[in-house]
């Protein structure tokens, strides 16, 4: 049963896990109205670099962690060596990251932008990797916290992340307008101070040490799982890299703009997911086999109807949030009428997550370098040829042909590792009825349409009503303790 203790736990990390989008969507009128397009972009392709190596540096043990240390729950003192492995070791990885970039990273960088991208090695491509080095020490600390269950500290950290960020990068901007000194050093000095935060975090919980006999199992989870969220960055990168050269920099910057609102989504749907699969993994724990439940099925029940309706709603409030922000600046008003159709191909991140965790929990994370492996082979060859002969419209069907790969793969690689049982309409059906709903609307309804959205929102709302009723009568009353 999902309990209130739970469900509270859940609020708290899930606003303290976006807080980052809060923080995204605050800075992008000050973005977009302090920088010209080229500059807009340059500041994207800096940021999407520091996820790169925030990857890198992570080296996925962060995903890792969790597993781990719900497994050595029989013991205090064997999670507070893990712990303190985990904390060194991921120092270790950092400091060797930035050595080696600052000796490759001056050749490699001319290679790939050009000056017209405005994207530079000296110095804020330096400090970009930096930055991800601190943001990716954090991440790890944060995500530990909900082990540790902490919740309090958890919100507390990353709202000082979220004043700092969006305080230093408004100051910065009002000082410097036109450049992006303010943006790029606020995210230095906020990664600065959370790094040092997320030290005293893991210090608290961890005995200080290097014990080798975790090192085995944690590359045999963490090496292809990190080629997974690589493969996840490529897939989630590459047009803008393919469209740079195609398009004109007023519509990439248009089309960014969007994408960067979406990552709200995503945070949320990621706190989400840092809140569940701890509780997924007891729940299969106690259960003693690799199957999925009843109850473990609940959960992403809610979660599929949570991420539908969540971005039918980022639909509703997206354009109306451009509009006030960044009244004078009508061509980033271009990328409106794709609003829905790019919503479409975030609708199977629930039914990447709910495979997800089985792979995790199985640790037969090798898979996931097969499934976005071929996934991202099969972008790069339709991104590159439906970009060059559709241009953005391309690059939008491309991705979505790609994250239906994902899909695919995911469920014919995943049948030998864990047993399946699940109401196939609610975690796979609702998606793909959304997505089919989504290309309808944008081929008949091309221009956007507040009504068309209002619609769709009824529409689904009947749907999760007949079809999650039980569920929605259940957590109503284990939460007010109330039937309906």
């Amino acid at each position: 049963m999902i309990s209130k203790s739970f469900l509270k736990s859940s609020i708290i990390y899930t606003i303290g896990g976006a807080l980052p989008m809060a923080a995204s969507f605050i800075l992008l009128p000050f973005y977009v109205g302090f920088l010209n397009p080229r500059e807009f972009n340059a500041l994207n392709f800096y940021i999407g670099i520091s996820l790169l190596f925030q990857i890198l540096f992570s080296y996925s043990i962060d995903s890792y962690f969790g597993v781990k240390y719900s497994q050595l729950s029989g013991s205090t003192e064997e999670q507070k060596r893990f712990t303190g492995t985990i904390s060194n070791l991921l120092i270790l990885i950092g400091l060797s990251i930035i050595i080696l970039s600052a000796i490759i990273g001056p050749f490699l960088f001319p290679l790939i932008f050009t000056d017209l991208d405005q994207v530079h090695f000296w110095p804020f491509g330096l400090m970009s990797i930096v930055t991800a080095f601190f943001n990716s020490y954090f991440k790890a600390g944060t995500n530990a916290l909900i082990y540790f269950k902490e919740p309090k500290t958890f919100i507390t950290y990353n709202s000082i992340n979220f004043i700092l960020t969006v305080g230093l990068s408004v100051g910065g901007l009002y000082i410097s307008p036109n450049s992006l000194n303010g943006p790029l050093y606020a995210r230095f000095i906020s990664g600065l101070v959370i790094f040092i935060l997320a030290i005293k975090g893991f210090k608290k919980h961890s005995e200080f040490t290097f014990d080798k006999k975790y090192l085995k199992d944690l590359r045999h989870f963490c090496t292809p799982y990190i080629m997974f969220v690589l493969f996840l960055w490529i897939l989630g990168n590459l047009d803008r890299y393919f469209l740079k050269s195609q398009i004109e920099a007023e519509s990439l910057a248009a089309y960014v703009l969007l994408l960067t609102c979406f990552l709200g989504f995503e945070f949320v749907q990621n706190s989400l997911t840092a809140t569940i699969f701890p509780k997924i993994f007891e729940i299969w724990t106690n259960n003693k086999r690799n199957a999925t439940t009843p109850e473990s099925n609940r959960y992403y029940n809610v979660f599929t109807a949570i991420s539908i309706m969540l971005l039918i709603l980022f639909c509703f409030l997206i354009p109306i949030i451009i509009k006030i922000a960044v009244p004078l600046k009508v061509s980033y008003y271009q990328s409106f009428s794709f609003i829905g159709i790019i919503a479409a191909g975030y609708a199977t991140r629930s039914i990447i997550n709910f495979y997800l965790s089985t792979i995790l929990y199985s640790k037969q994370t090798v898979l996931l370098i097969k499934i976005f492996g071929y996934s991202s082979i099969i972008q790069l060859i339709t991104t590159y040829f439906f970009v060059k002969h559709y241009g953005l419209i391309g690059a939008i069907y491309a991705g979505i042909i790609t994250k239906l790969t994902h899909v695919f793969f995911a469920w014919l690689l995943t049948k030998n590792i864990f047993e399946y049982n699940f109401n196939y309409t609610k975690i796979l059906g609702i998606p793909i009825i959304y997505i089919i709903t989504n290309v309808i609307m944008f081929q008949f309804v091309p221009e956007y349409s507040i009504i068309a959205y209002l619609a769709e929102f009824i529409f689904f709302s009947i749907i999760f009503y007949l079809i999650f009723k039980n569920e929605i009568r259940t957590v109503y009353f284990q939460y007010t303790g109330k039937r309906i």
